[in-house]
């Protein structure tokens, strides 16, 4: 078998497979967010507010949606 047709099928393998592992990393970083915004929202909404919670979760949530982004931009091409 020529060398060409292996290397096609690996190619293809590999972008099958990286288009699996994007998939999974935008679902699991959606969950991530939804839970981080969720947990911003109570801990701002709190009686006495701790602002060193406050901003870590406000930096965790900025944090996902910029992978959120990054994620997005990959993805597109692999559709």
């Amino acid at each position: 078998m020529s060398p060409l047709p292996i290397r096609n099928r690996w190619n293809y393998a590999v972008t099958q497979a990286a288009g699996q592992v994007l998939a999974a990393r935008w679902r699991s970083t959606l969950e991530a967010l939804d839970r981080a915004r969720a947990e911003y929202g109570q801990l701002h909404a709190a009686s006495t507010i701790d602002v060193r919670a406050v901003r870590k979760a406000a930096q965790r949530v900025h944090e996902l949606e910029q992978l959120r982004a990054v994620l997005a931009c990959e993805l597109i091409p692999a559709r």
